[in-house]
């Protein structure tokens, strides 16, 4: 017997339930699957995945625990860009690779150095030679020259990054150690340089001393009393020049009050007066108007001016002149000290203002100093807003320019001072 229609409508509908239940019991396990396997990625433990709302009370659980693990991610992220902007400002390069040697972080240091450019050449392949050898677990370190332009001295070291059991990768950090060798280099002056100064006259006194003890000729005792007397005054000029730097660096913003720029030319020019004399060098100076002044500590100034004309005395030769002029366009003041001497070798010229630095050790005997008067003369220039500059040529001359800026009252004037002889 045939069913009827009814019976078989009725029979499908019963099937498609029990397909549709078993489809669903499949999926809820999967489900649960899929659950448990979250949960032991995460961490939870003790699920009720089964009985009534088992499932659905174990999924908020896990909703709570994915804003658990986003908050902390969330703060890892947090930690890293706060590591990342404290690299930033450190002044030395830093380079992360991974265990293949391959960059992963270099901080905007690390970035001036390796940029593609033609002086950075040798930075960057030390750089890679040196991260990856680091990667296998040997530190390496290396100093390179850079001739420049500007000269610069680089020192790259890496280390291995390890773990516990392998390592992880390697940083490299790049130093410019440009400016320690240049003190360095100021610290060896100062020491030659000292050491001779002071080992001089000093010897000398000690001589002198123990001659004149036994002489008893009137001439020869005043002679080397006069000796004695010219000793003694080297040793303390050598004093006077290395307290005048200090106190001179020590105040670095000096008492600020108008200065006439006549009084300082005329009391600079007093103070070399008997050094020129000695020479039988003549002095030229323009006499600035009164009106002309400068904003800044008298005292300083003078000592300035007075160096740059002591030394333009010192390297000139005997019978020659000394020009001294300036020039103002009612901002800035330029004095101007030119000499006919020995000039100054271009190579020298980037370090004649460095304390201590000498161009010429041999003639330096002669001419005594301790190299220490264009260094105060750049720490006054800097004092007060101002520069240094020199012009040089060998066998020639030098002219040095001192610029600073005007004071109240200043002459509005383009020209150069009159020159005007200063008997000396």
């Amino acid at each position: 017997m045939e069913p009827s229609p009814a019976e078989v409508v009725a029979a499908a509908a019963v099937l498609l339930v029990v397909v549709m239940l078993f489809w669903a019991r499949r999926a809820r396990r999967s489900t649960v699957r899929r659950v448990v396997a979250l949960s032991a990625r995460m961490g939870e433990e003790g699920l009720e995945l089964e009985g009534r709302g088992g499932l659905e009370r174990s999924l908020s659980r896990l909703e709570r625990g994915v804003g658990v693990a986003m908050a902390r991610v969330e703060d890892a992220q947090q930690a890293q860009d706060r590591m990342r902007l404290a690299l930033s400002i450190v002044p030395e390069g830093v380079v992360v690779c991974d265990e293949q040697a391959e960059i992963v972080y270099r901080n905007g240091r690390a970035e001036q150095f390796l940029d593609p450019d033609e002086h950075d050449v040798l930075v960057q392949e030390a750089v890679v030679r040196l991260l990856k050898q680091a990667a296998e677990g040997a530190e390496g370190c290396e100093t390179l020259e850079l001739f420049g332009p500007p000269r610069r001295t680089v020192c790259i070291r890496a280390v291995p990054l390890e773990t516990e059991w392998r390592g992880v990768g390697a940083v490299a950090v790049i130093e410019d150690v440009s400016e320690k060798r240049r003190l360095e280099a100021v610290r060896r002056d100062f020491v030659a340089n000292i050491s001779h100064e002071l080992k001089t006259p000093v010897g000398a006194l000690g001589l002198l001393a123990e001659t004149l003890a036994g002489e008893e000729d009137p001439e020869v005792v005043n002679r080397l009393a006069w000796r004695i007397q010219s000793e003694s005054q080297r040793v303390a000029r050598i004093m006077d020049d290395l307290l005048d730097l200090s106190r001179i660096e020590s105040e670095e913003a000096p008492t600020r009050e108008p200065v006439p720029v006549h009084l300082v030319v005329a009391q600079a020019a007093e103070r070399v007066r008997s050094a020129a004399e000695q020479r039988g060098i003549r002095i030229r100076i323009g006499e600035p108007p009164k009106t002309l002044a400068v904003l800044g500590d008298r005292r300083q100034l003078v000592s300035a001016l007075y160096n740059l004309m002591e030394n333009a005395v010192k390297y000139s030769d005997k019978g020659s002149t000394v020009e001294v002029g300036g020039r103002t366009d009612g901002h800035w003041i330029e004095l101007r000290v030119r000499d006919h001497g020995i000039g100054i070798p271009s190579q020298d010229l980037e370090r004649i203002f460095e304390r201590f630095y000498r161009v010429d050790r041999g003639r330096s005997r002669d001419t005594g100093g301790t190299g220490l008067g264009l260094s105060i003369v750049r720490h006054v220039a800097s004092n007060h807003g101002g520069e240094i500059s020199v012009e040089s040529r060998e066998g020639e001359g030098s002219t040095f320019t001192l610029r600073l800026p005007t004071g109240p009252g200043a002459l509005l004037s383009t020209g150069p001072v009159p020159n005007v002889e200063a008997a000396t």
